[in-house]
């Protein structure tokens, strides 16, 4: 069955990642006039029991296969996924000569000229000789750049030439030779098990004094996943069969217009806080902007549906706001989001023929209305221990 909510969650994402790093203080002349017209009196309307038709949603049962129950297998392969995609290395004692496959830590300082030149020199660097790069990572280097530690041991000096690209960045160093100057401090190895940490390397790397403590975090945050994804299964198994027994007849034009232009306009606030603009950005990357417009609203399409249905259970339920709650609800979200009040907040998240109020409102409801179907379905789980 296709997850349906997964347009959804794209909707959603797009508009709450954006505002998450704070609001941006540039308002284009588009943006005001589009902020003038919601003010008015022209805000779109609709009757919900005309454009969807209800099944059922009370008492529903659903299936839910993942992860759910602590098991030691379970852990122990959270922690070894931890572990790995932290990217650790630490000192391999037993090793005191840089091989071409070795991770090595260094300091070195870039020179022309007998001068230090800017952003040539580091400390406490770990490098993939093999693949001319910081370890654990795709950055790369000039070319040559740790070609020549092969061969030199641990408590050197080293410094050889290298000869920066033609086309590189910095016009000053661009084509030049110049001399980096390593000091090898030692040979490294990755850890990737719990079996290879020490308290050393737990205190340096995650700052708690020994691989016990340490353990004890990540059995909290290994027990919070398994809650999560209980959690967040459970709503999508609820909120597809709730799609699913329903029905859809048509999306207002202009709602869903509403709904591209909120997304829109967020977008292109984001963008124009970093002096660009979302329309300039698509076409940077080589994408056509008529088309990933067509795309976004396709996917936004199936979010107002969800929308849709979601407000029809919570009218027939004779659900409403409640204004103590509701406080409490918008102004999470508003100051989570850097703003001051809810006046600013509303006002950028207000489109044409559709005021920031109406959608805020809107969503306490179909969150509400979402709740109560999940409290009342009825919910069989499957849990899969990780292998």
């Amino acid at each position: 069955m296709k997850n349906r909510l997964l347009a959804l969650a794209l909707a959603t994402a797009m508009v709450f990642s954006i505002t998450a790093c704070g609001k941006s203080e540039s308002k284009d002349d588009a943006t005001k006039d589009t902020k003038t017209e919601a003010s008015k009196s022209d805000e779109i309307e609709y009757d919900v029991d005309e454009l969807v038709t209800l099944g059922d949603y009370k008492g529903i049962e659903v299936t839910v296969e993942g992860e759910y129950e602590y098991s030691d297998e379970g852990f122990d392969k959270y922690v070894e996924d931890t572990i790995a995609q932290a990217g650790i290395f630490a000192e391999d004692k037993s090793q005191k000569e840089v091989k071409e496959d070795s991770i090595v830590n260094v300091d070195y300082v870039g020179s022309q000229d007998g001068v230090a030149f800017d952003g040539g020199s580091a400390e406490d660097q770990t490098l993939d000789v093999a693949n001319n790069c910081t370890a654990g990572t795709t950055q790369g280097f000039i070319d040559g750049f740790t070609a020549g530690l092969v061969g030199h041991k641990v408590g050197e000096e080293v410094a050889y030439e290298v000869t920066f690209p033609k086309e590189y960045g910095n016009a000053d160093l661009a084509g030049q030779t110049v001399i980096f100057t390593f000091q090898v401090n030692y040979i490294a190895k990755p850890i990737s098990s719990k079996k290879e940490l020490t308290d050393d390397v737990v205190s340096e790397k995650f700052g708690y004094d020994t691989v016990d403590k340490y353990m004890d975090s990540l059995k909290e945050s290994y027990q919070s996943k398994l809650e999560s994804n209980l959690k967040n299964d459970t709503e999508t198994a609820v909120l597809n069969a709730i799609i699913n027994n329903s029905k859809v007849a048509e999306i207002p034009d202009d709602l869903l217009q509403a709904r591209v232009d909120l997304i829109i306009a967020m977008q292109d606030r984001q963008y124009q806080a970093y002096g660009t603009t979302l329309k300039d950005y698509i076409a940077s990357m080589g994408y056509d902007y008529d088309e990933e417009i067509a795309k976004l609203t396709e996917n936004i399409k199936e979010s107002t549906k969800t929308e849709l249905i979601l407000e029809a259970i919570a009218k027939t339920e004779g659900m409403k706001v409640d204004e103590k709650d509701y406080s409490d609800f918008i102004s999470n979200l508003y100051t989570q989001m850097g703003y001051k009040d809810e006046t600013s907040f509303y006002d950028d998240y207000s489109v044409k023929g559709y005021s920031g109020e109406k959608y805020f409102r809107l969503a306490y409801l179909t969150e509400k209305a979402k709740d109560f179907c999940i409290e009342n379905a009825v919910v069989n789980s499957s849990n899969v221990v990780a292998e």
